[in-house]
Order: structure tokens, then sequence, then C-alpha cells
């Protein structure tokens, strides 16, 4: 998926300030983080930073340090998961557990996580509270991420609930930094939270949805989730409709393995799941675009409009 974005420049501003940041941690810390950050992604998280901030005059650097701020939060929280979902790979690279070891790793994430408080801290205390609230949630969001774990009944609701606690609030996150560093009035700040928010949960479900094809490259692990019992939208819905149980009964084999994917997608494709969770990816991103609908026309709202409709395959 290609991002459009209106403010290249100040994304590579971005790009600059993250490796400045990575060269800042203790040395025996920086391979590990530096192993992420040096391959940034799409940086989704950062582009809707600078898009919300166009709701008004932010100041350049103030922004620039708080998108790479939340960008420093999302690389913590990725260095995490790949230790506990045994990744070995990331955005198209050796995970950072792979190259320089688990403790290594974890450490790097903590002291990534540390990075961002202290950038934060420095853009004000609404700033800071904002970001660690964000960080208390996500951890909160990994503990239950890690015991719905081979839970083959989790409600969609309750999946839902769970990604909107990770992927949600970082995309919500970014918005509102970006919305308030810009001085928008609140009720604008509220719609573009809302919006990041239902994008966030809406471009999880399609990220699901993307495991279902073997032959898709976005640089994220692959496999993994299944072989850990992590269950996305699709599985989970062809789960429901499994009245023979098949699927339930290949997914909980102790022999399962990531060979046994093959099996699992047609599975979950003839009952359903994948057209399931894509109506329900777009549900979300509909809620999504109707968050929109109160701000007033201009290059902020051009710019969201953008980043959503490319995240939505046909839109």
């Amino acid at each position: 998926m290609t991002v459009p974005m209106h403010t290249h420049a100040p994304l590579d501003l971005v790009r600059d300030r993250l490796i400045g940041l990575a060269a800042s941690l203790p040395a025996p810390l920086r391979p590990a983080a530096h192993a992420l950050l040096a391959r940034s992604g799409k940086l989704l998280r950062p582009r809707l930073l600078l898009a919300c901030s166009r709701l008004g005059a932010a100041e350049a650097d103030q922004t620039v340090r708080a998108a790479a701020m939340v960008e420093l939060v999302h690389v913590a929280s990725l260095l995490h998961d790949d230790v506990i979902d045994k990744a070995a790979s990331r955005r198209g690279g050796p995970s950072a557990h792979v190259l320089a070891g688990s403790e290594q790793a974890v450490l790097a994430g903590l002291a990534v996580f540390a990075l961002a408080g202290m950038e934060a801290a420095d853009l004000g205390p609404g700033v800071a509270r904002a970001t660690s609230q964000a960080i208390a949630a996500i951890a909160s969001g990994e503990l239950l991420d890690v015991e719905r774990a081979f839970n083959t009944a989790l409600p969609i609701e309750d999946y839902v609930a769970l990604v909107g606690a990770k992927t949600g609030l970082l995309f919500q996150l970014g918005c509102r930094l970006g919305a308030c560093l810009a001085l928008a009035p609140a009720e604008q700040v509220g719609s573009v939270a809302r919006f990041g928010q239902a994008l966030g949960v809406s471009f999880q479900i399609l990220d699901d949805c993307l495991e279902m094809n073997p032959d898709h490259q976005t640089g994220k692990p692959t496999q993994t989730d299944h072989t850990l019992g992590l269950f996305g939208a699709p599985t989970l819905y062809a789960l429901h409709a499994d009245a023979g149980g098949k699927l339930a009964r290949l997914l909980m084999s102790p022999a399962f393995a990531p060979d046994d994917m093959i099996a699992v997608r047609a599975l979950v494709a003839e009952r359903g799941g994948i057209d399931a969770a894509d109506q329900l990816a777009q549900q979300w991103h509909d809620q999504a675009m109707a968050a929109l609908d109160t701000l007033p026309a201009g290059p902020a709202k051009d710019d969201l409009t953008d980043i959503a409709a490319a995240l939505m395959p046909g839109s």
C-alpha cells in the first residue's frame, strides 16, 4: 500500500530525527533499535500527525519532534512484539532479537520507550500525559493479546477492543497530538482522534486479512500469529462458522506447524472468514471517514482522506 503525503520535506526530517535519536541510545542497545529505526517503513503514525498539524499553524520543529516521538513508541512496541511472537523478520530484514538476542531486544525496547518519554516531556506536559497514557494502554493491550492465545471462541467484539487498544490507540495519538500542536479547536481534535482510532482498527483488520494471502509482501512477520494461537479477524469469523470443528482442531493440534497455514487459509476462505473480515474493515473505515465530515475543507482534511483511501483497497 503506497500512502501519499503532501508534506514530504517534514517526513524526511522525521526520518533524520529518528536516526539521530537512535544514535543517542546507550551503545550496547543501538544495534537492536537501529535495526528497526533505519528501516522506517511507511511511517503511518508520523504521517497522520503531520497531516493533522495542518489544521493550524503548528510550529515546525515541535511537529517533527512529535512525529518522531510517536514512531519511537511504535518501534518500541514492535521490538517487544517480535520477542513475544518469536518473529524472525520485520520490515524486510531480520528482527532485532534475531540480530542481537532477546535480552538485548527487550532492553532496547525499554530504552526506546524511555527515549520517547523524554521527547514527550520536552514537548510539554500535555504531550507527555497523552503519550504516557497511550504507552500504558498499549502495554495492557499486549497483555490481553497474550492472555487470549488459543482462544478459538474469542468474540469478535473482544478482538476489536484488543486491536483498538493497540493499533487504534497509536493512530489516535498521532492524530490528537498533531491537532493539538496546531492549536485546533477541541471539536476538531475530537474528530481527528475518532478518525485515527477507527482507521487504526480498520488497518489492523486488513493486515490480518493479508496474512491469508501467501503472496503478500508487507514487511511484517508471517505465519507466527497462528502458531502462537493469536487469531485475527478472518480466522475468528471462520471459527465461529466452523460447525464441524475442523478448523479449530487443526489450529489446536500440538503438531500444528507453519506449513499447515495452507490448509488454514483454505478453511478460512471456505467458511467466509475473509469476506466477513473485509466487511468489518470497511465498516471501521467508513466510521473513520465519517469522523472527518466535521473538519473544514483544507490540506489537513485532504491529507487524511488520501491516507485513509490508500489503506483501503479499491477505495
